[in-house]
C-alpha cells in the first residue's frame, strides 16, 4: 500500500473524529479535499513547484496522519515558552490543543482557543472560513490538512479592537510516527488589529508535520505575523500560510528559519480589496545537507494595492536554499505596486540555491519590479576587517550577521528582536 493509499484508508478509518457528522457541511468538506488529495497525491520533484524539492523521499511509508493527541509526555519548563514576551501562548502539541500548558490573557472582543471546540460550536465557521482560502490555491498538502486536521488556534479579533498583547501559538511536536496535520484559524475584523507569533518546535530525534493557516484581514484591519523556525533540527515539515487582505487592509508577514532538515514554506497573499497592502519577508539560514524552501505569491485582484516581498537568505556546507517569488496581477488591478527582491550568500561552495522570481502582469497601469542576487561575501570587505585584527572567521560571521540582521530589526516586538537576534549569533558564533 501506498503512502497516498494509506491515507485514504486511515480517513475512512478516523470518518467519526473529523468534527462532525457525516452529513454537516465540515465533513462534506473534508471529502472533498480528500478527493482533491487523491488526485494531487504527494508531489515529486517532476511537478513544477515542488521541482527542487523532493519531498517524497523524506516521508516515509508507515507515517500516520492521525491526530495522536500526545501532549501528555510535555510539562511546562519542556519547551521554550518566551516567558519574557507577556501574551496569550496558545499551546499545541502534536496538533492537539494543551490547554495545561496555556496560557490567556482576558480581553473584550478577542476570542482565542481550540480550533476543534469552536468549529464545534459554530457551524458558521466551517461554511464561511475554514477551508476557504485553502480551496482557491489547491495544493498537495494543504487539501491534506484540510481533509486531517481536527485542532488548532483559533483567534478572532472583532470590529474595532486594537488587540493590546500579541497571541502566542506554539506548536510543539514530540511524534516521529506521524505525519502531523496542524492547523490556525484567525480573523481580524473591520478596524482591528493583532499582532500573532507562531513558533514550531521539535522535541523529540525526528518531526514530520503538514501546518496550514488561514488568516482573514477585515477592512482597514492591521495583522502582523511573525512564524518562528528556530527550533526545528530534524524536521521535515510543510507550511502553508493563506492570507485574504480587504480594502484598507494591511498584512505583514515575516519568516523566520534558522534550521530544519526539509522546510517548505508557501505564503499566499490575495489582496482583495482596494488600497490593501501585503509585506512578506523572510530570513533562513540552512547548514550541513539541509534545504529551506521559500514559495511566494502575492496576487493583486483589484485596483490600488501595493505588495513587498523581501528575502535573504544565508547557505552553507552542503545546504539547499529555494526561492519561487510570484506576483499576479490582474486585468482589473490598475495602479498595482508590487516589489518584489531575493538575495542570498553562498557561504561554500557546494552550498546552493535555485531562485525564480516571478512577474505575470495583465494589466498596463503598474509599477513592478523584481531583482534576486545571489554570491559570497566581498573579499574587499572580508580584507578590510582582517587588516584590523579580526580573524577570518570572525570577520565572515560579522559580515554575514549584518547582512541577516535587517529582516530582524524590521519586527515590531522588542523581546523577540533580542531573541532571534541572540540566536543569529549563537548560529554564527558570535560573541559580542
Amino acid at each position: 500500500m501506498s503512502f497516498a493509499e494509506k491515507i485514504v484508508s486511515e480517513f475512512e478509518l478516523a470518518a467519526k473524529n473529523l468534527n462532525g457528522e457525516k452529513e454537516s457541511a465540515l465533513f462534506k468538506m473534508r471529502k472533498e479535499a480528500l478527493s482533491s488529495f487523491q488526485k494531487l497525491g504527494i508531489p515529486s520533484n517532476r511537478h513544477e513547484e515542488w521541482r527542487y524539492t523532493n519531498i517524497k523521499t523524506q516521508l516515509p511509508e508507515n507515517l500516520s496522519v492521525l491526530a495522536t493527541g500526545q501532549h501528555v509526555h510535555v510539562h511546562k519548563g519542556g519547551f521554550n515558552a518566551f516567558d519574557e514576551i507577556k501574551a496569550t501562548k496558545l499551546v499545541f502539541v502534536n496538533g492537539v490543543f494543551a490547554p495545561a500548558l496555556s496560557s490567556v490573557i482576558e480581553q473584550k472582543g478577542i476570542t482565542t482557543g481550540s480550533l476543534k471546540e469552536h468549529l464545534h460550536n459554530d457551524k458558521n465557521l466551517s461554511e464561511k472560513y475554514f477551508g476557504s482560502l485553502v480551496k482557491k490555491y489547491e495544493e498537495h498538502f494543504s487539501v491534506l490538512n484540510t481533509a486531517f486536521a481536527t485542532d488548532g488556534a483559533y483567534v478572532h479579533v472583532k470590529k474595532g479592537v486594537t488587540a493590546e498583547h500579541p497571541v502566542f501559538i506554539i506548536h510543539l511536536y514530540n511524534s516521529s510516527e506521524n505525519f502531523t496535520q496542524s492547523r490556525n484559524l484567525v480573523i481580524a475584523e473591520e478596524s482591528s488589529k493583532l499582532n500573532v507569533i507562531v513558533d514550531f518546535q521539535n522535541l523529540g530525534a525526528a518531526a514530520f508535520y503538514n501546518h496550514v493557516s488561514e488568516f482573514f484581514v477585515g477592512k482597514n484591519a492591521d495583522v502582523n505575523v511573525i512564524k518562528l523556525q528556530t527550533a526545528t533540527q530534524n524536521t521535515t515539515a510543510v507550511h502553508t500560510l493563506e492570507a485574504d487582505v480587504e480594502r484598507d487592509a494591511k498584512f505583514t508577514c515575516t519568516t523566520i528559519s534558522l534550521e530544519g532538515k526539509l522546510i517548505r514554506n508557501t505564503t499566499n497573499a490575495r489582496l482583495s480589496g482596494e488600497n490593501s497592502e501585503a509585506h512578506l519577508n523572510g530570513l533562513y539560514y540552512a547548514k550541513g545537507n539541509s534545504l529551506i524552501d521559500n514559495h511566494i505569491l502575492v496576487d493583486h485582484l483589484v485596483p490600488n494595492c501595493q505588495s513587498n516581498q523581501l528575502y535573504k537568505g544565508i547557505l552553507d556546507d552542503e545546504a539547499t536554499g529555494v526561492f519561487n517569488g510570484k506576483i499576479f496581477v490582474k486585468q482589473d488591478a490598475q495602479k498595482t505596486n508590487a516589489f518584489q527582491s531575493s538575495k542570498a550568500i553562498l557561504l561554500s561552495n557546494e552550498a546552493s540555491i535555485n531562485s525564480k522570481p516571478q512577474l505575470e502582469i495583465f494589466a498596463d497601469d503598474v509599477k513592478c519590479s523584481h531583482g534576486a542576487a545571489i554570491g559570497q561575501l566581498s573579499e574587499d570587505e572580508m580584507f578590510y576587517l582582517e587588516a584590523r585584527g579580526i580573524r577570518p572567521a570572525d570577520a565572515k560571521s560579522i559580515l554575514t550577521y549584518a547582512f541577516a540582521s535587517q529582516i530582524i530589526e524590521t519586527l515590531a516586538i522588542e523581546e523577540l528582536k533580542v531573541y532571534l537576534d541572540n540566536k543569529l549569533k549563537e548560529r554564527l558564533h558570535l560573541d559580542f
